[in-house]
């Protein structure tokens, strides 16, 4: 299973979290079940999930101010995910690049996004990154 593929199972588990109330644990294996082949790339899943859900609000905070003319509780939940995804890569995961982490979260954005999800998510990655 490829990174990006690694990446769309996360943000889809991490969609769900917002409307199941069961513990994050008992999703997880639920979902490991539905879907065996997040067992290949397993650490890096487990990883982003946890990683998101234990620093949302810190994650959150980091992007928030590129938001332009946006709040983020108007953002669509899968660009809101989607960014705490790549915001948490670019903050801890030193073996991807930045430009890498913004790439996956575009094309993340055009699969599962609003027509203008992806440029904007683009823009708001690019400014972050910049700004650090």
């Amino acid at each position: 299973m490829s990174r990006i593929e690694t990446r769309e199972h996360a943000m889809e588990l991490l969609f769900q979290t917002g409307f199941r109330n069961d513990p994050v644990s008992e999703q997880i294996d639920l979902f490991k079940e539905a879907y065996p082949e997040v067992a290949e790339d397993e650490d890096y899943f487990l990883d982003i999930v946890y990683g998101v859900i234990n620093s949302r609000d810190e994650l959150d905070e980091k992007f928030v101010p590129f938001l332009k003319r946006w709040k983020l509780e108007r953002l669509p939940q899968t660009d809101r995910i989607i960014l705490e995804i790549a915001v948490y890569e670019i903050l801890t995961v030193d073996e991807i690049p930045s430009s890498v982490s913004i790439n996956e979260a575009v094309k993340l954005a055009k699969k599962y996004g609003t027509d203008s999800s992806s440029s904007y998510i683009n823009g708001v990655l690019s400014s972050f990154v910049k700004s650090l």
